[in-house]
């Protein structure tokens, strides 16, 4: 039986502890099952892909397909968290976007996988992104609904390792298969397959009373805003995640062409060094990222280890930034993966606490989610000409500054310590 609530969710999830002992285990799992859905293709497949299509134009064409791919996540995210908010369905107010959402991002995968050009590739990954972000805004916006704020850091440290493992997962299913397109499938299926397992049993909220206000074109356009004059915390915590996910994404998106470049990796063994340094990065957040969301709630602090967290990002990425060698890769792969899991995981529980409206928390979580999606439009955008003009170096401390900027936003959050 789904937790009913009359017109919108409480502030506060409603006190059911059977349902909650699972739920707190589900969403870590689920958000697992998500992102080994989402990463092959982005890790491994899409670079592969478009090296098959065109060797002599993987990043430029990489750049292109994140770009594009970037803008309709950025799009989708916060309209999905809208929907999910007004959804009267029996099912629930998050699961059906959740499966529906999942399900269109496999089909997306799939059209990338038999892709003839760079064209349809585009197409496939616009797909996908707009569908899985469907189903991230759904997934996301049950931590509020479901966590009581005194244990959010210990959940959302839980759902942000399960996030980031996942990397590991992930490219350790793409090296099981040969070729690109069981590269791309098998692994995202997989991944589907454990989503939904641990989302179905979770009794989710659902609305008895439609909205107020009907939908309109100004309730979409509202999706994607607030007024930072009247929430700052909720801005500023917006400009934290955009500049951290900015570092993140230099390191993530770009590894893989980085170690083809300049490394001298040759593609048989990319998925090999992919799956490797991943491995380091998912060490480094097993080892520090649950330690800092338990003793966030401890403590009962949550800015000190949001900042922490960032600076050990920043001094991972300027690690990769002038490594000599693989191994000192793999060095900072750990760092950064310290620092950006713990932050993922910390900063989350502290945007739950600055959300304005309980009855739009799943709409505030996706205009949240919009900075995490902005920066992978943006920085494929401006990475060809930083690399051009500074290296891949100065590309990688490029990103490490912005996760400076990030650390000192934070530090405006006034409602919460």
């Amino acid at each position: 039986m789904d937790l009913v609530t009359q017109g919108q969710p409480s502030a506060e999830p409603a006190a059911d502890p059977s349902n909650a002992r699972y739920v707190y285990f589900a969403l870590p799992v689920a958000m697992l099952g998500l992102a080994v859905a989402l990463l092959p293709p982005l890790l491994v497949g899409l670079t592969l892909k478009l090296n098959d299509l065109d060797p002599d134009a993987v990043g430029g064409n990489l750049s292109i397909v994140l770009g594009v791919g970037a803008f309709f996540a950025f799009a989708a995210n916060p309209i999905a968290g809208r929907l999910s908010d007004r959804t009267t369905s029996r099912f629930g107010m998050r699961k059906p976007w959740i499966l529906v959402g999942t399900l269109g991002g496999y089909a997306g995968i799939v059209v990338i996988a038999v892709a003839p050009n760079l064209a349809m590739v585009v197409v496939g990954w616009a797909c996908a992104q707009i569908a899985f972000n469907f189903a991230i805004a759904g997934l996301i916006a049950m931590l509020p609904d479901q966590v009581p704020t005194r244990i959010r850091g210990k959940v959302a440290s839980a759902v942000g390792l399960g996030q980031n493992l996942a990397g590991v997962a992930a490219t350790y299913l793409v090296a099981l298969f040969p070729g690109s397109m069981q590269k791309a499938l098998l692994p995202s299926l997989i991944g589907m397959v454990v989503l939904f397992a641990a989302v179905l049993p979770i009794r989710d909220r659902r609305r008895t009373e439609a909205p107020a206000e009907a939908f309109s074109l100004k309730t979409l356009f509202g999706s994607f805003v607030f007024d930072p004059r009247k929430h700052p915390d909720l801005g500023w915590a917006w400009l934290t995640r955009l500049l951290l996910v900015t570092t993140q994404i230099t390191a993530i998106n770009y590894l893989s062409v980085y170690l083809l470049t300049d490394f001298g990796v040759n593609a048989d063994d990319l998925g090999d060094k992919v799956f490797e340094a991943t491995l380091w990065n998912a060490a480094g957040i097993v080892v520090f990222t649950t330690a800092l969301g338990l003793l966030s709630d401890r403590l009962g602090r949550r800015k000190p280890f949001v900042v922490l967290a960032a600076m050990i990002a920043v001094a991972g990425l300027s690690t990769i930034a002038f490594a000599p060698t693989f191994t000192v890769i793999l060095v900072g792969e750990f760092v950064m993966g310290a620092g950006m899991g713990s932050f993922l995981a910390v900063e989350l529980a502290l945007i739950t606490e600055v959300l304005p409206n309980a009855e739009d928390a799943g709409k505030d979580l996706g205009v949240i989610n919009i900075a995490q999606a902005l920066p992978q439009s943006v920085v494929p955008a401006v990475a060809p000409g930083l690399i051009a003009a500074l290296g891949y170096a100065g590309f990688f401390l490029t990103g490490a500054g912005a996760g400076v900027l990030g650390a000192l936003a934070i530090t405006r959050v006034k409602s919460v310590k």
